[in-house]
């Protein structure tokens, strides 16, 4: 752990739920062979900025960094973890380098217990949160079990309107997504992180999970939200791979946090997963699916607009 404060509770909230009991079909699953753990799962949507309403860099860097680090003390207290990244799709670069909007940020997001980031990306768009995971799982190969904290923040910060929404993706969905994961040793792959021609980068990840559910009877697929055209090919490839609810009609396509939001949507719906294939497609081809279980005591929260 990393040296802060711990908690021996988790903080109480009321709008974090336990676990549903699991459907049917889960219940014959032999104990998860995955590497990945979920113990927090938490999204808060955030009404996109009005088209052409100019706000200052400077408060706008200032209010998205104090909202991710209230999501992360609301739904991890002063739990600090081994590992805190920070992935995102269209958080603006300035936010994302050494500029003075991103020490701006950087400071709002690490709050009054100063408890910033070790890293950032944006390199792999939709998929990074696929990334930091294979990363955190060669590092736990290494000095054995962590314990990660990861956000996903998409949330435009310039008011470009490409941003909220286009014919690649449809409407976009803006938000925080927060999890708190623990990271094991594998004994067998637990994720899946590559990439194809954006050509036909659909097709070739719904080939990639109908295979990857197919090595795991029982398990159900959280799909990227795409609009209509797109998950019709996308469908198309997965075959009869179980699937968790879709999210665009809800949320538009929310970026890297589709698949999380799909998992809460089944949550939601008293049918939470006790395991789950998580899968993102980045625009530029990049795609990942992950084997997560979700602990018995997991704690859950689908917040309405901050």
């Amino acid at each position: 752990m990393r040296n802060c404060v711990a908690s021996s509770t988790r903080p109480d909230l009321a709008m974090l739920a336990p676990l549903a009991t699991a459907a049917a079909h889960d219940a014959a699953l032999p104990a998860p062979a995955t590497a990945l753990t979920v113990q927090a799962l938490a999204y808060r949507r955030v009404a996109p900025s009005r088209d052409g309403h100019a706000v200052p860099l400077d408060d706008t860097a200032r209010a998205i960094g104090a909202l991710a680090c209230a999501e992360r003390e609301r739904v991890c207290g002063a739990i600090g973890a081994d590992d805190y990244v920070l992935s995102s799709t269209i958080l603006s670069m300035l936010l994302m380098n050494d500029s003075p909007q991103h020490r701006v940020f950087a400071r709002a997001l690490a709050g009054a217990n100063d408890y910033g980031p070790d890293w950032m990306t944006c390199s792999y768009e939709c998929a990074g949160w696929g990334y930091v995971l294979r990363r955190t799982l060669a590092t736990a190969a290494e000095t054995g079990p962590r314990t990660l904290l990861l956000q996903i923040v998409d949330i435009d910060v310039h008011g470009y309107t490409y941003w909220h929404g286009n014919p690649a993706w449809g409407r976009s969905g803006f938000g925080v997504c927060t999890l708190l994961i623990d990271v094991g040793r594998e004994a067998t792959p637990s994720v899946l992180a590559d990439a194809a021609p954006p050509a036909n980068a659909v097709v070739r990840l719904g080939r990639d999970i109908r295979g990857f559910c197919a090595a795991r009877p029982g398990v159900r697929a959280a799909l990227p939200f795409f609009p209509a055209t797109s998950r019709r090919a996308l469908l198309a490839s997965v075959g009869t791979t179980p699937l968790l609810p879709d999210g665009h009609g809800l949320f538009g396509h929310a970026f890297g946090s589709d698949p999380w939001l799909s998992v809460l949507l089944a949550h939601r719906d008293g049918d939470t997963p006790r395991r789950a294939a998580v899968c993102s497609l980045a625009l530029n081809g990049y795609y990942a699916i992950a084997d997560v279980a979700f602990a018995p005591d997991a704690l859950l929260s689908l917040d309405s607009e901050g």
